[in-house]
């Protein structure tokens, strides 16, 4: 299952992505996601918190880390998961490469969650893949208002079924 959600995620969104890849790993579900700051970060973090798998596809050649906060985190998931790239080694983040690793993120899960997303979102562009190919789309709410959640809110509008809980995306 993905985790997907803004890089400037809120102490809410952060503590809903760990508490989702927790129990996604724990019923035996790899977690994939991006490998970026916020939520993705808290997604990848949950997952190897239960001593499940995740997944981080990546914007650059599979050698770097990127962001290079990250260095720590990408071992712990070499080591308990798998980094995925597309793109060659020596490869540099790029202006249309999130857009890549989006329909990536998408195309290699089963079920795609957003836990925050603003109105202008590299977690729509997922979601938009998830929806072209056929994958369900699961949100998470939150206050009405939360500038953050703005895309989030418009994707529950959109059809897209809204969760408070693990068990109802796991179901």
């Amino acid at each position: 299952i993905a985790i997907v959600g803004t890089r400037h995620a809120s102490a809410y969104g952060r503590a809903v992505a760990q508490k989702f890849a927790e129990a996604f790993a724990r019923a035996g579900v790899t977690v994939v996601s991006g490998g970026a700051h916020g939520i993705d970060a808290a997604a990848h973090k949950g997952a190897l918190a239960a001593d499940g798998i995740t997944v981080a596809v990546m914007l650059t050649g599979i050698e770097r880390v990127y962001p290079l906060e990250h260095r720590g985190l990408y071992q712990q998931i070499r080591h308990k998961g798998c980094l995925r790239s597309q793109f060659a080694v020596g490869a540099q983040p790029g202006k249309f490469r999130p857009l890549m690793r989006n329909r990536t993120i998408a195309a290699l899960s089963q079920a795609v969650l957003v836990v925050e997303a603003p109105a202008k979102s590299g977690s729509l562009n997922t979601a938009t893949a998830a929806a072209e190919i056929g994958v369900p789309l699961f949100v998470v709410p939150a206050n009405i208002d939360a500038e953050g959640f703005r895309g989030s809110h418009a994707l529950i509008r959109e059809g897209a079924t809204l969760v408070e809980h693990p068990d109802q995306v796991l179901m």
